[in-house]
């Protein structure tokens, strides 16, 4: 029974706690970046028309 504790206790953790803290920040930004690009493809006739005149 301890050999089974010390073995679970010992295993590594799959995400350092380093990554944890920056994981939270690093998904908003391709989210941001998609929004960027839709917006832009939603704007883009309507500059073209103010363009065009």
């Amino acid at each position: 029974m301890a050999d089974r504790l010390v073995r679970i206790s010992g295993s590594p953790r799959s995400v350092p706690a380093s990554g944890r803290e920056r994981g939270t920040i690093d998904p908003m930004l391709p989210g941001l970046l998609r929004g960027v690009i839709f917006i832009s493809v939603l704007a883009a006739p309507f500059v073209a028309a103010i363009l065009a005149g």
